[in-house]
């Protein structure tokens, strides 16, 4: 319990707050604010003594940390990069998938019209048949106009 308690001072003392502290408490559970205590929680910051001493981080620290804020920054914008890439290769594929679905369909447009402009009824049972074919590939591949 203590420990927590440490670490939320260390933690303001090191955003640089000079707020006070309430410690609460509710049965099991302990709550640490810098307000009032909320309504069903008891305030029992009175026994709290201590005193938060900040140190002071070493030049090799914040080089470290610095050097892990560039990496992370570059790792951002690789991810960023490869998003872009992905998206592109995904715009790609429907733009392909759709260019398909529309040949097969002016496709099957000119076979219906060659089909009501011939004169023999053995051409007429082709046409039908390669309009059957291009419209169950369309009903496969799941293009819908």
């Amino acid at each position: 319990m203590s420990r927590h308690f440490a670490v939320m001072l260390l933690l303001l003392a090191a955003t640089g707050a000079a707020q006070a502290v309430t410690k609460c408490e509710s049965g099991r559970e302990t709550l640490y604010t810098t307000a009032s205590c909320p309504a069903g929680y008891k305030d029992v910051s009175a026994g709290m003594r201590g005193n938060v001493t900040t140190v002071a981080k070493s030049a090799k620290t914040r080089q470290d940390e610095q050097a892990y804020l560039r990496n992370r920054a570059q790792m951002a914008q690789q991810i960023q990069n490869w998003n872009a890439q992905e998206d592109e290769l995904d715009w790609r594929a429907q733009n392909a998938f759709w260019n398909q679905c529309r040949a097969l369909e002016y496709q099957a447009r000119a076979t219906e019209r060659a089909m009501h402009q011939t004169e023999y009824w053995s051409y007429a049972d082709r046409y039908r048949n390669d309009v059957r074919a291009l419209r169950a590939q369309q009903y496969e591949m799941g293009c819908v106009f």
